[in-house]
């Protein structure tokens, strides 16, 4: 597995070199670079160059202390992995936490960005539904027992409903590094009650929709996207880890959205 090092910081990462458009993948809270795993193994990619990272904290990256965790220095990490990789035509997924990540790449790379893909990404407080749970603990209390009791209630929503994609962000989860993930929350949180990231994702001049999982439509969210006829997809008998619960589907629309924008 191949390491960047950017301003001290060791990032894991996932590359698969084989041309000149570069999918960018960046996972949610918590999560970590294997939550698009199945995309590296799958003929539909053929032609294309695939880079996956696990931010600070996550998967098999540094876990920091001396780092503020805030969405605008993550970003600002990712943004020079990708200029050290010197990736071009790149096509932004994002999901959750790494949606509102890639609204920060999109605004730097500009015209390098071909299309942008917005997973439930956060566009505003109503989001919060992971974030505002560990955002409601003060750090100390969060890091002695909040991070056991926030990994015990995924172990309960996986007993009611042991979906892919719940399984495999307990695991994720279960290898966070508390600080980052509290760090992380509190920043995600200031950001989507700020009010300006459904402005923000409207303004990029770029080709780009959004993604819900059936299970966990935000209608509200449809609602705005309808209001600014922005295009969105919602994947069949899937949740929020809608490329875990159905990546067969998921990867599908996702190209027929990239084919039918040409």
């Amino acid at each position: 597995m191949p390491f960047a090092t950017i301003n001290g910081h060791r990032l894991a990462y996932r590359l698969k070199q084989d041309g000149s458009e570069s999918f960018v993948f960046i996972h949610g809270l918590g999560a970590s670079k294997n939550s698009f795993d199945r995309c590296f193994e799958m003929e539909a990619f053929s032609g294309y160059t695939l880079a996956a990272l696990d931010l600070p904290g996550c998967g098999e990256s540094s876990s920091p202390d001396r780092f503020s965790y805030s969405m605008k220095d993550q970003a600002d990490l990712v943004l020079k992995w990708i200029k050290g990789l010197e990736l071009a035509h790149i096509i932004l997924v994002g999901h959750s936490m790494g949606g509102v990540i890639c609204i920060y790449l999109a605004e730097a790379l500009g015209t390098q960005v071909k299309a942008f893909f917005n997973l439930e990404g956060n566009l505003g407080s109503k989001d919060c539904t992971f974030s505002g749970k560990v955002s409601s603990w003060n750090q100390e209390d969060f890091e002695s027992k909040g991070f056991e009791e926030f990994r015990s209630t995924l172990r309960g929503a996986i007993q009611k409903n042991p979906s892919p994609g719940l399984k495999n962000y307990y695991q994720n989860i279960s290898k966070a590094y508390p600080k980052a993930l509290y760090l992380s929350s509190i920043s995600l949180f200031k950001e989507s009650c700020r009010g300006n990231l459904r402005e923000r994702f409207l303004t990029l001049s770029v080709k780009k929709w959004y993604v819900f999982g059936e299970r966990s439509l935000n209608r509200s969210t449809r609602s705005f996207l309808n209001a600014n006829k922005v295009p969105y997809f919602v994947i069949p008998e899937s949740g929020h880890f809608m490329m875990d619960d159905q990546p067969g589907s998921f990867y599908r629309i996702l190209f027929e959205a990239l084919e039918n924008s040409k």
